[in-house]
């Protein structure tokens, strides 16, 4: 029996040992920082190594986000926000009300999945279907399950959450509150009449009074009290500060004398020591207090975890700019089909831990700063070996001819199928649609220019 409850505890310790590390591995740099910060504070037995001030050697520096107007590349590009204290305690707020409601295990994942989409001002700005082509085809998500998850993550706190645009949030707030004609008149304001907004409040009555001369002056006045009691952006109101918005990359790609290599930039890994003098005190002791054992253990297996995170994600960014050299030489052109699943067959890793390798850690290149999750792809239009191009190299096709085009006859949809079947890559002409869409290249009447 002894024997038994030896083996049980060691179990439970591998197993808390390896959620440690997953859940360490899944952070983020700034997550993770903040996690270093409560060890320290728990935990007398670990420290910080002291640091040469002049070490650094000009590589370990932040990259400021980029100003209106200017791109962050990558499919993470949208979500450079979450590396933010304010988004994230609104998101952690989300999925914290996951496990109010009475779902499945499966809704619930589904419904987290949706949270993590969601964009700085709260919005679920990416389509459905969009969303099911940026996740790993492995995790099989079903539309009809995710609309439905949709309608439950619209109910939770704050009201407005997971619209589409504004005009859907305010609708959803609206619907929050109890029924009356002012409620009624305020919906039909914002459906119908929300551009007519004026600043005043005084313009806004005088100006519906003559919209809607049917309905009294009191329920006009009680509606736009009420729109104006909404939030505009439900995630606002989640951090009393605004920190200095920038992503710190875990690591450089450069170009040396054998190729493409990867460097460590160890000014995004936090390290940890043990306290040797606390250490040695314990030694020094007859008999070590149980606790105190516990503490050393403790630190020991953090220190372990930080080092397994950083090994991790430095493998795949080595396996990254191995199978991904072309976009390193030419751009996104150079971009090929890359999954998950053949990352981890070579790392020797379960798929679930590339994921979170991947997961808010970010390279920095000649060509900029992109997420390694922008350079998983799944091939389009494979042929039978598999071979095929990968989403950004045919957008990258596809901006490319119409830049070259003639802006007084500019290709339409249809044109720009045939122009990329010549140049084998054949797909239909919705999805060129929503390639050019994605690019923000309007459709061709609207770049048609005449003098």
């Amino acid at each position: 029996m002894s024997s038994l409850v030896l083996k049980l505890k060691q179990t439970q310790q591998l197993n808390q040992r390896l959620q440690q590390s997953l859940r360490i591995l899944q952070m983020s740099g700034l997550e993770l920082e903040r996690e270093v910060e409560d060890w320290l504070l728990d935990n007398p037995l670990l420290e910080r190594p002291e640091t040469d001030e002049f070490a650094d050697s000009g590589l370990n520096r932040a990259v400021t986000m980029p100003r209106a107007g200017q791109q962050l590349s990558g499919d993470d590009a949208e979500d450079i926000w979450s590396n933010i204290a304010e988004e994230e305690d609104f998101k952690h707020y989300l999925h914290a009300q996951v496990c109010e409601h009475p779902l499945s295990q499966v809704e619930a994942a589904y419904v987290h999945v949706l949270i993590d989409f969601l964009d700085e001002q709260g919005c679920l700005t990416d389509s459905l279907e969009e969303i099911i082509d940026h996740t790993p085809l492995e995790w099989m998500l079903d539309e009809e399950a995710l609309q439905n998850a949709l309608d439950v993550l619209q109910t939770f706190d704050p009201p407005g959450v997971a619209a589409a645009d504004l005009t859907e949030s305010l609708m959803l707030q609206l619907m929050r509150l109890p029924a009356s004609p002012a409620r009624q008149m305020a919906a039909h304001l914002v459906q119908s009449s929300l551009q007519d907004l004026g600043k005043t409040r005084k313009q806004n009555v005088l100006r519906f009074r003559k919209l809607y001369p049917n309905t009294d002056s009191k329920t006009i006045e009680a509606a736009l009290d009420m729109i104006a009691g909404l939030n505009p952006y439900p995630a606002y109101g989640f951090a009393s500060a605004t920190p200095t918005p920038y992503i710190q990359p875990d690591v450089w790609v450069k170009e040396g004398k054998d190729g493409w290599e990867v460097i460590s930039n160890e000014a995004a890994w936090p390290k940890l020591q043990l306290n040797q003098e606390y250490c040695d005190l314990m030694k020094s002791a007859e008999e070590g207090a149980p606790e105190w054992k516990e503490k050393i253990s403790e630190a020991k297996q953090r220190i372990d975890s930080l080092a397994l995170r950083k090994s991790t994600v430095l493998r795949l960014a080595e396996y990254i700019v191995k199978n991904q050299e072309d976009f390193f030489i030419f751009g996104e052109i150079g971009l090929s089909p890359m999954l998950m699943k053949d990352a981890a067959a070579e790392l020797g890793l379960a798929e679930s831990t590339i994921s979170r390798a991947a997961n808010q850690k970010y390279l920095s290149c000649p060509r900029g700063l992109f997420a390694l999750r922008y350079f998983f792809t799944q091939a389009v239009n494979a042929d039978d070996d598999g071979e095929g191009f990968s989403q950004g190299a045919i957008k990258a096709v596809l901006s490319q001819l119409i830049e070259s085009e003639d802006s007084s006859k500019p290709y339409s949809d249809e044109i720009l199928v045939k122009l990329l079947k010549q140049r084998g890559i054949e797909i239909a002409r919705r999805t060129v649609a929503k390639y050019r869409e994605s690019l923000d290249i309007p459709p061709a009447h609207k770049r048609k220019f005449t003098e």
